[in-house]
């Protein structure tokens, strides 16, 4: 059966994607968000006739979102439907991608008339176009031909991936080596990153990379090491480009003492963010606010625990990273990942807070002189001053109320003694909130820091929590962009829910009535989109049932088995 006769006969949109698949013999097929996928095209379907141009908005935003996460991106892209197909080569779409100008929406399904008329004037110069009935062998011929070619759109490696790259290449390549010391990982990925497989980019280092046929053996000193396995290796240059561009590379070479492999048993403390899903917040960062995010931003975790947030920036000159605990520092300070960071202790919610609510620096004298003023040209808006970011994972204590005062001591999930902070102290307008730690660290942060951005890992009660009403009054900062991941993907979380890691402007007073994010599970891989609104779209119960006023006389409500032995009786 031809193509065109297997389009007539499909009645939904899976028939048109399984025509197609069948046509073309495609291989190594997944469904997903984005309907046809294979390594080396994808497709966007269609069971009724569409635009073209609408259908490459939709795919777009799928390969922007996939190119944020660092994962490979095909070399051809396809939009198909019943009657026709539109192929084009990904590189012509790539610019778009980095267009400031184009407003890209939070999810696929909203690719709209507005976004394709954005990329039009690009698209519309670089697809094909057929119609199946009377072109479908040149169709087939040029998508089995795309296929053949096995094109690769690469990552390049450049000084605000190095950790995350050299992370990888350590899970993928390293380990097939054999290596005997863990420091000579990172001599052995310079050479192998400052090679682009026929010749090196750089002489003289300590490491070389030669070739045995197809097969890469590196040479250090008089050691040689070959890959017990090449499949890695292959995966690994499939998704990263080599070598760094030539401005990248002295820099990156000054960076090597830092790249230590982490060891993650360190990391593991009451608030321990999984290394993969840094990498996905890294990646989430670059894509919001720009790929040189991390030479053009100050940050400082103010509640870095021992780092882990901080274990994939390649730009520690930057950062300042402060925490409750002074032992917590000592380990920071020790571990060679973070050399040229700033690090001190410093209580956040306590520290500096006057008994106005006023921040005063003078009191405990802890905050560097540095952060002190780019805090205050920040303020100022001084011309130069560079912006902040405040990049934190908080607590997520809860106390069972504001002064902490229960019958039966501490209750799941909710800590005694939290809220009794000096920030909290002054959150007595704000109900509910004043019981979660990271409430008050936004309180505090929007006061101390109007102009900075954040990107913050939390649950989502400060999004759209009925009893977080009151906080939202105050918090009205511009959405950005961020995911969400899974609860069981942190250690020593109970339970079944969302953690979001969300990017606000505070300097941009715009509630967001809703936000979009992409969803994540627990290994950081994608597994859909959702939505979040700012206000629930009818009252919750508690707002229209009316509560019977409380009274003397004791209730117990009946337990299941007393209702059995009733029945039974």
């Amino acid at each position: 059966m031809s193509l065109h006769e297997a389009l007539t006969r499909a009645k939904t949109e899976e028939d048109v994607k399984d025509a197609f698949i069948k046509a073309l013999g495609l291989k190594g097929v997944n469904k997903g968000l984005i309907d046809i996928q294979t390594p080396e095209i994808w497709f966007e379907a269609k069971e009724a006739p569409s635009p073209p141009l609408l259908m490459f908005a939709q795919l777009l935003v799928y390969v922007r979102a996939a190119r944020k996460r660092g994962e490979a991106i095909p070399g051809f892209l396809c939009v198909i439907d019943r009657e026709k197909a539109a192929l084009m080569p990904t590189e012509h779409a790539m610019p778009l991608l980095d267009d400031k100008t184009i407003v890209w929406p939070k999810a696929g399904s909203a690719a709209d008339k507005s976004l394709a008329a954005q990329i039009a004037p690009t698209i519309e110069t670089h697809f094909i176009l057929y119609q199946i009935d009377g072109y479908e062998a040149e169709f087939i011929k040029a998508a089995k031909d795309a296929v053949r070619e096995g094109r690769i759109i690469r990552t390049p490696i450049t000084p605000d991936n190095l950790r995350q790259v050299f992370d990888k290449w350590v899970a993928m390549v390293g380990v097939e080596l054999g290596v005997k010391r863990e420091a000579d990982y990172a001599v052995l990925f310079f050479a192998d990153i400052m090679d682009d497989g026929r010749s090196a980019a750089m002489t003289n280092l300590p490491a070389r990379l030669l070739f045995n046929g197809d097969r890469p053996v590196f040479i250090m000193g008089a050691e040689q090491y070959e890959l017990a396995t090449e499949r890695g290796y292959r995966n690994f240059w499939n998704i990263y480009h080599r070598p760094p561009e030539q401005k990248h590379r002295h820099y990156l070479l000054e960076r090597r003492d830092s790249l230590l492999p982490l060891d993650e048993q360190k990391f593991k403390g009451a608030f321990y963010t999984p290394l993969h899903i840094v990498d996905k917040a890294y990646d989430q960062l670059a894509a919001t606010l720009g790929a040189d995010w991390q030479q053009r931003y100050i940050v400082w975790d103010m509640c870095a625990g021992v780092g882990n947030l901080e274990a994939k920036h390649s730009n520690l000159r930057n950062v300042f990273m402060s925490t409750l605990d002074q032992a917590d520092v000592t380990i920071m300070r020790s571990n060679p990942a973070f050399a040229g960071a700033e690090i001190f202790q410093y209580d956040y919610l306590n520290d500096d807070v006057t008994d106005f609510g006023q921040i005063d620096y003078d009191i405990s004298g802890k905050v560097p002189q540095a952060l002190r003023q780019a805090i205050a040209d920040a303020k100022e808006g001084k011309q130069g001053a560079k912006p902040i970011l405040l990049l934190i994972n908080p607590p997520y204590a809860e106390a069972m109320n504001a002064d902490n005062i229960t019958d039966d001591g501490e209750k799941a999930g909710m800590k005694t003694g939290v809220a009794k902070t000096r920030v909290g102290h002054g959150m007595g307008d704000h109900g509910y909130a004043a019981r979660e730690l990271f409430a008050q660290f936004l309180h505090r942060i929007v006061r101390e820091l109007p102009r900075a951005k954040l990107a913050m890992f939390s649950t989502l009660k400060y999004v759209n929590a009925p009893n977080f009403t009151e906080f939202r009054r105050d918090w009205t900062a511009q959405y950005l962009d961020g995911f969400i991941v899974h609860s069981k993907a942190f250690d020593g979380l109970k339970g079944n829910f969302p953690i979001g890691f969300l990017v606000w402007d505070l300097a941009v007073d715009l509630p967001a009535q809703s936000i979009g994010v992409i969803a994540l599970d627990k290994f950081g891989e994608v597994v859909g989109q959702h939505t979040f609104f700012r206000e629930p779209p009818r009252p919750p119960l508690a707002d229209w049932i009316i509560r019977p006023r409380s009274n003397r006389t004791p209730a117990v409500p009946p337990k299941k088995r007393a209702i059995a032995d009733n029945q039974h009786n």
